[in-house]
């Protein structure tokens, strides 16, 4: 299945002030490993689709000549361009999506989405892209996962907890099914097809607050859609960590941070999608 999920408007209007407290930050290891494998020198464009609270374009500005930072949500982009103010004047933040991108944005030497792609029109952004990234640029997708068979005790009764008031969701259900096409499948199809993954695994130490605004931070979660019943899960979570957190109000977790690099095969040049460009606009 690759038909896009159902768009909600101002779904992460309230989950954007969460964001950067509640979920994984990618590894610094990660961003230059890419950086390199993608020969960032310092000149190039970037741009950061879907940029959320701006984690990637901040964490990319030092790398790129310039770069620009999408996302529908403005509470999302103002957020971001808190975090990027004096850290990254060389990054535009402006409202847009993937159904803005068009080749008047230019040209892109690295095109990076972190924990958005799965909200997009894959087949129709892919298409899109190939009309901007570079001949010999890239792709580049970003995602956290906590390392589950870690001995880390409090992990699985916290998954299950979110879950449990999750699970009714109707667009992480429409994820979770069965067929439900993975983002490597979709890529398979598109011109960039030519396939790299890295990833980096890490202990860390995370907070009781941070596991709240973990949950805080998932749209599945928010006040619009669960109601009272969010006051409910945050008293589970505050339960749950008690029984876990170690003497000095700590827990820990294994985090992999994870980069799937996609390029057009070797010999292949842009423009591979540009008829289906053509024909969505």
């Amino acid at each position: 299945m690759t038909a896009p999920v159902s768009p909600i408007p101002n779904r992460f209007k309230d989950t954007a002030a969460h964001y950067l407290t509640g979920r994984s930050a990618y590894s610094p290891q990660l961003i230059r490993r890419v950086a390199q494998s993608c020969e960032l020198s310092g000149s190039h464009r970037l741009l950061d689709l879907g940029c959320g609270p701006g984690q990637l374009s901040l964490a990319f500005s030092s790398w790129v000549g310039a770069g620009l930072a999408l996302d529908p949500e403005e509470e999302m982009l103002r957020t971001a361009a808190s975090l990027g103010a004096g850290l990254a004047p060389n990054i535009e933040y402006r409202r847009g999506a993937s159904y803005d991108l068009s080749p008047a944005l230019g040209q892109f030497r690295l095109v990076v989405i972190g924990r958005a792609f799965h909200w997009m029109d894959r087949l129709d952004t892919l298409a899109r892209l190939d009309a901007l990234i570079e001949p010999h640029g890239a792709l580049a997708l970003f995602s956290t996962s906590l390392v589950v068979n870690a001995p880390i005790a409090w992990l699985a009764p916290y998954r299950a907890l979110l879950e449990e008031y999750a699970s009714d969701d109707v667009s992480r259900t429409q994820r979770k099914a069965e067929g439900w096409e993975s983002h490597d499948v979709v890529l398979a199809k598109s011109a960039f097809s030519a396939l790299e993954r890295i990833s980096v695994i890490e202990t860390r130490r995370v907070s009781a607050e941070t596991l709240r605004a973990r949950a805080l931070s998932m749209s599945s979660l928010s006040r619009e859609r669960l109601g009272a019943r969010l006051d409910e899960l945050l008293s589970r979570i505050d339960q749950l960590v008690e029984a876990h957190v170690s003497a000095d109000g700590w827990l820990d977790e294994r985090v992999e941070s994870i980069a799937l690099i996609a390029r057009r095969p070797l010999g292949a040049l842009p423009g591979h999608a540009a008829h289906a460009v053509a024909e969505i606009n």
